[in-house]
């Protein structure tokens, strides 16, 4: 007999306790007859738990109360209450009851968590409580409120050790992708394909030959530009080039031209932790049967994991179930109404997947080249120019203009054009001549009175009606999302608002209350004395723009926002002188380059233009002769069967080269900057011009597979064919400022604090301090340019003496009285005091291209 089964802190059930024990209760045989087939009842005062915390965490003292309960619920549907008079005769003996298996696996639960440390579940608790729920759902009878109960305790688990997950794979993959953040670092795999043609006669290394092709290409890359960002790239592009080759012996003489046009689709993060939180669940596999070490226990699941690495990853549903858990909770709470609980936890965010900054770039290049060789050493020159035309995206949510103080946009026409087309496109959720009155959604809130002579209270009364309609869509589709309401009908209640809001999906009923709720806004601004109806419309933008029930994020921002295009330009003119030698397969080049470029940029620190001084000394291994080895192989296997002639003559006679390469190679970049705003009026000119910004050492390597080959039409002509395939990395090895300027120091420093990553800057510091230094002794000497630059940002800021302190205490450091950390200390406070100029500078920057809004 079970009697009573107890572990940590666990109550014992009334349906396992000895009849003996119900009977001295009450006392006697009567008592006995009344108590022993009861179930156990709950207790009409619910007792209050908390399951999860506000970052859907699982609560360890709320999931145990939930575990007992279920407990109680799980033995009454194994063994249903029984004839008094059964149990009181003892005609059944309790000595071989067994325990139920879903008593049983719900009483394993309790035991773990009992036995668990912490406030809250760690990641192997919530993969298995997750997985238990699972089973016990699948052993309970269908349909039943406890089988429902076991599967969204299931889901919020799954949910919990999605949210532990995740944030251990971002503590994983962080160090990984650390390295960019430093700019210079970069990723890329490519391929291509060329064909061309090829007209010339060459023998014994005699002759001349001219190609001309076509190629196409393709490209995924990750780098980190100058300032900080990083950017994930996707690239297409084409190319033409031609070409000249002639040689007598050992010498030989080569030239040609290319052009190549390029389009680059780009997502931008704000730095490697950025990256690596946005995009977690996709870098990183992970399941629950993974977390508890049980995952690969049959050779078909290896198998399918090995070819098909993506299979069983959970991890990557981590938005959806986030989501879930989220429209379910109030119906969780519900179900543990019905086992006697009343649900204190927090309300649960939701799943939202981010909207990604992402634009495009546009790439024009041309150049040309001319190489000599003889014997085993090359030397060449090149010359090319490059313009790269940067188009980002910019989304401003409809209230967020129509509520700034300068108004829908900079420009007043543009503007007037937007608010206009507001009032315009808002007039089609108005009554059309011939409809029933209220049939369309602004004419309901407004009674049919126009917006532009709707008195305060009906502008109010609006707001309200508009915030209560959302109100109810939102409650009408957190209940479908949650699998409740669908048989009472609940469907038929969202579609009908859908209609009502003239759409057919949530994305359409969205877009139109944002539209309506951007037409009050703008009738309210207009009105001298609504001044609560557009506190009751801003109050309710947050939900209206991000609404707590599942939709597509990105196609609703670009719906109810007004479409902006930053565009950027990059001019490049590059010059390069190389010399190489190679000895076999192996190969080494050095290489100096000089590239004059002009940028367009919002960023004052960045706009401007630059000398880079580039020196690369570089090694590579590779092999060209494959195919050629591999076809006189098998003429040599053929001829002594009398089948070497039977090879076709096209294909003797072909040139065909399978090239494999690995390269490494050291570059050394000085980089000059002339900064844009050295162009004012109030900058002095004695300290303008090209100076040091940095000095940088990459190490880089690349591994390619190049195939080519030609193919004889005709003596004299040839169809060239070409496949290449490879990648490429970069790490920076070292990097120094330079002293004379404060550009690199102070593009880094307003970078971090406009991204919201500042402590960054003490670690970018400490590696910087011995130029910082240097700075801080030019910044003491009153003739220094880097002088004179100080001194134009400080006349832009407040005048209340700071750069009389400033400039002391870099005469205190200079003099070898102040230490580097005070010093710094005043450095980062003159950036800081400049943070608000340099954001209203690039507020200000003529290439944010303002669009109406498009009907």
């Amino acid at each position: 007999m079970l009697g009573e089964v107890r572990t940590n802190n666990t109550v014992t059930p009334l349906s396992w306790r000895s009849l003996s024990e119900t009977g001295r209760a009450e006392g006697g045989l009567a008592a006995s007859l009344r108590g022993a087939g009861s179930l156990p009842a709950i207790s009409r005062a619910a007792a209050e738990i908390k399951l999860t915390d506000a970052d859907m965490k699982l609560l360890r003292q709320g999931a145990l109360e939930t575990m007992r309960a279920m407990s109680d619920r799980a033995y009454q549907l194994a063994e249903p209450a029984r004839p008094r008079w059964v149990d009181a005769l003892r005609l059944r003996s309790g000595s071989g009851r067994v325990t139920p298996e879903t008593v049983a696996i719900l009483q394993n639960q309790i035991r773990q968590l009992g036995e668990g440390q912490g406030e809250t579940l760690d990641i192997r608790e919530c993969a298995r409580l997750s997985l238990q729920m699972e089973k016990l759902a699948g052993k309970l009878p269908a349909g039943s409120l406890l089988a429902e109960l076991s599967q969204r305790l299931a889901l919020q688990g799954q949910a919990a050790w999605a949210q532990l997950a995740r944030a251990e794979a971002e503590t994983q993959l962080l160090p990984q992708f650390q390295r960019f953040d430093r700019p210079g670092a970069s990723q890329e795999k490519h391929v291509g394909v060329s064909v061309g043609a090829g007209l010339g006669l060459g023998e014994g290394g005699a002759g001349a030959k001219a190609t001309f092709s076509v190629g196409l290409g393709w490209a995924r890359s990750m780098d980190n530009d100058d300032e900080g960002f990083i950017f994930q790239n996707q690239s297409r592009s084409i190319s033409a080039s031609a070409g000249a080759k002639g040689g007598v012996g050992l010498a030989a003489l080569s030239g040609g031209v290319e052009g190549r046009a390029q389009k680059t689709r780009y997502r931008e993060y704000n730095s490697a932790r950025a990256f690596v939180h946005l995009n977690a669940e996709k870098l990183q596999h992970g399941s629950r049967r993974d977390t508890l070490g049980i995952s690969a226990r049959t050779a078909v699941g290896a198998l399918i994991r090995l070819f098909r690495p993506g299979h069983g990853n959970e991890l990557k549903h981590y938005h959806r179930l986030q989501q879930q858990a989220a429209d379910q909770q109030q119906r969780l709470g519900v179900l543990q109404g019905w086992l006697g609980q009343r649900d204190a936890s927090a309300a649960l965010p939701g799943g939202k997947a981010p909207v990604v900054p992402s634009g495009d770039v546009v790439s024009l290049k041309g150049g040309a080249n001319v190489r000599a060789a003889a014997a085993s050493v090359s030397a060449g020159a090149a010359v090319s120019v490059e313009r790269i035309d940067i188009h980002a995206d910019s989304l401003t949510p409809y209230w967020q203009a129509l509520s700034a103080p300068e108004g829908a946009a900079r420009n007043a026409a543009v503007a007037a054009q937007r608010v206009a087309g507001i009032e315009q496109k808002a007039q089609s959720l108005f009554d059309a001549a011939g409809e029933r009155p209220g049939t369309r959604p602004l004419s309901r809130l407004t009674g049919g009175i126009p917006l532009r002579e709707c008195p305060p209270d009906v502008l109010s009364k609006a707001a309200e009606r508009l915030g209560a309609e959302l109100d109810h869509f939102c409650a009408v589709a957190q209940q479908l999302d949650a699998g409740v309401g669908k048989r009472q009908g609940g469907d038929l209640v969202e579609k009908s608002i859908l209609s009502s809001w003239r759409g057919k999906r949530r994305e359409d009923a969205l877009a139109n209350m944002a539209l309506a709720h951007g037409a009050l806004l703008v009738a309210a601004r207009a009105s001298n004395d609504a001044g609560e109806a557009e506190r009751a419309l801003r109050d309710m933008a947050d939900k209206l723009y991000s609404p707590p029930i599942r939709h597509d994020a990105e196609a609703l921002s670009k719906r109810v926002a007004f479409r902006d295009t930053l565009e950027l330009q990059i001019r490049n003119r590059s010059f390069a002188l190389d010399l190489g030698g190679g000895i076999g397969p192996f190969g080494a080049k050095v290489e100096a380059s000089l590239t004059e470029q002009h940028r367009d940029h919002l960023n004052p620190v960045r706009a401007g233009d630059y000398k880079d001084v580039r020196l690369t000394l570089s090694g590579s291994l590779g092999d060209a002769g494959a195919l050629g080895k591999l076809k006189d192989a098998l003429a040599s296997q053929l001829a002594p069967h009398g089948l070497a002639d039977a090879l076709p003559a096209a294909l003797a006679g072909m040139e065909t080269a399978l090239t494999g390469q690995l390269g490494a190679g050291a570059t050394l970049l000085l980089r000059f900057y002339r900064p844009q705003y050295q162009g004012q009026a109030d900058f002095p000119q004695d300290a303008a011009g090209f100076r040091l910004q940095l000095a940088r050492v990459v190490a880089s390597g690349d591994a390619s597979v190049n195939l080519s080959g030609g193919v004889p039409l005709q003596p004299g002509v040839s169809l060239e064919l070409g496949l290449s395939a490879g990648g490429s990395a970069a790490t920076v090895l070292h990097e120094r400022w330079g002293d004379n300027t404060l550009s690199a120091p102070m593009m880094h420093y307003l970078h971090l604090q406009g991204v919201g990553e500042s402590e960054r800057w003490q670690g970018i510091a400490d590696r910087q301090q011995a130029s910082l230094g240097g700075l801080f002794r030019q910044l003491a000497d009153g003739g220094s340019a880097v002088r004179k630059e100080a001194e134009y940002f400080l006349r832009r800021q407040p005048q209340d003496g700071f750069g009389e302190r400033f400039f002391g205490a870099m005469r205190e450091f200079a003099a070898g009285r102040l230490g580097f950390d005070a010093a710094r200390e005043r450095l980062d406070e003159l950036m800081q005091r400049q943070l608000p100029l340099w954001q209203e500078d690039k507020l200000a920057f003529p290439g944010l291209v303002e669009r109406p809004l498009q009907a």
